[in-house]
């Protein structure tokens, strides 16, 4: 009976392990972030190429996943980072602690598989506001930053730029987006423009939730381009 006892506490003990989201705590900001790892086109080949998406504020890694990359055709290795209960914060030194972890996490999943490129930065949304300062804090981290539906303000611009001419970021925004604003999108590219030439924003018709709708196969293909791309 004791025996039956310890083989069933050692298979929950396995079980629980199994389902356990992993993570990944940086050692200078003493933050931790949780993180999925997902295959598009069903190949986990170690020199796949490297998509760490960021999603929206009030979704989930799960419905990201779904709506974004699933059945894509999108050949890489995708990690999509959890933000903290949802949200991704819009503070500065938030921002700053966030972009931080994630450039951290972004250095050791390259050193882990050893793609040929750099891993490129997704974020949308929320996300899409990590993405744009990390393009000024921690640009040398990726191969490409890309926001969707992302923004800056000054309030929020990170005290020490820390970017170059390498950085390369294309973004995308709907014109009429009334959840963030185009206009803050704008703030954001012309920010980044100060310290590299290769930034721009590409600009669509329709708002916030028409960009994965109707410009959904534009994007995916922009993404399969960058990532065979030096």
């Amino acid at each position: 009976m004791e025996k039956n006892i310890i083989i069933l506490f050692i298979l929950i003990v396995i079980a629980w392990w199994l389902l356990k989201t992993p993570s990944f705590t940086d050692s200078v900001t003493n933050t931790e972030i949780k993180y999925q790892i997902r295959y598009p086109t069903g190949s986990s080949d170690d020199d796949l190429p490297i998509v760490i998406a960021l999603h929206g504020n009030g979704d989930t890694v799960e419905n990201f996943y779904k709506h974004t990359f699933e059945g894509s055709g999108v050949h890489a290795r995708v990690i999509l980072i959890e933000a903290p209960d949802k949200y991704w914060p819009y503070i500065q030194h938030e921002l700053q602690r966030y972009s931080s972890t994630i450039a951290s996490f972004a250095e050791y999943v390259y050193q882990e598989y050893s793609p040929s490129h750099k891993p490129l930065l997704l974020g949308y949304s929320g996300g899409g506001v990590v993405a744009y300062y990390s393009a000024l804090t921690e640009c040398n981290r990726y191969s490409l930053i890309m926001p969707i539906s992302g923004m800056l303000r000054k309030d929020i611009l990170p005290d020490n730029i820390n970017t170059d001419y390498s950085c390369k970021v294309k973004a995308y925004h709907g014109k009429t987006d009334n959840v963030v604003s185009f206009s803050g999108g704008e703030f954001a590219i012309s920010e980044i423009q100060k310290h590299t030439n290769s930034a721009e924003l590409v600009s669509v018709d329709g708002d916030h939730h028409v960009i994965f709708r109707d410009y959904k196969k534009m994007i995916l293909d922009d993404i399969k381009y960058q990532l065979v791309t030096d």
